[in-house]
């Protein structure tokens, strides 16, 4: 793997450890320990959102708003797509056969198995953002919405994931086999 990936996988695994502190550390005590809405991987309701935003307070949802919706989870998605998106081009590219494909097959198969991730992360912070500043109102059909977006983000970053892993494993076993 080239040192730029190396570097980019690097970059977004510290961007993730500094995100996971910050709800650790500042957010989920603030709190009184609850979560998070987007690190709830099986969803959430309008009353823990609505629990959550109250625990927050004003002090804390700027915060929250300027930290993390509009730092650290402003950059996060991009980057772990950027991340995910080269390893997987560059393990495929160990394989003789995606090798053998159209230049362009090689760019949207990997883009095509990392954007979903990144559609529903972005589209996850914006409604939680515009919930927190009251642009919409938290009610049962934004907060679903929003739940859906947090499920569909976790499911396509496992499947993201999964994908690399069997990639490398055939590229392993590709290795051994030459």
């Amino acid at each position: 793997m080239s040192i730029q990936t190396k570097a980019l996988i690097a970059l977004a695994i510290v961007w993730f450890a500094a995100m996971a502190g910050m709800h650790a550390f500042w957010f989920e005590p603030m709190t009184g320990g609850l979560r998070a809405p987007d690190s709830r991987l099986l969803g959430y309701t309008a009353e823990d959102f609505a629990a959550w935003q109250a625990a927050l307070g004003a002090g804390g949802q700027a915060a929250f708003l300027r930290w993390h919706s509009g730092f650290a989870d402003l950059v996060f998605p991009w980057l772990l797509m950027a991340a995910l998106f080269f390893a997987m081009r560059e393990t495929l590219g160990r394989l003789p056969r995606f090798r053998l494909l159209p230049r362009w097959t090689q760019i949207v198969v990997p883009l095509a198995l990392v954007t979903p991730y990144g559609l529903f992360d972005v589209l996850e912070n914006g409604l939680v953002a515009d919930m927190l500043t009251g642009a919409v109102p938290v009610n049962d059909a934004s907060v679903g919405l929003s739940s859906a977006y947090t499920v569909l983000k976790w499911t396509f970053i496992v499947l993201a994931f999964s994908a690399l892993l069997v990639f490398r494993l055939a590229a392993a076993r590709q290795s051994r086999g030459s």
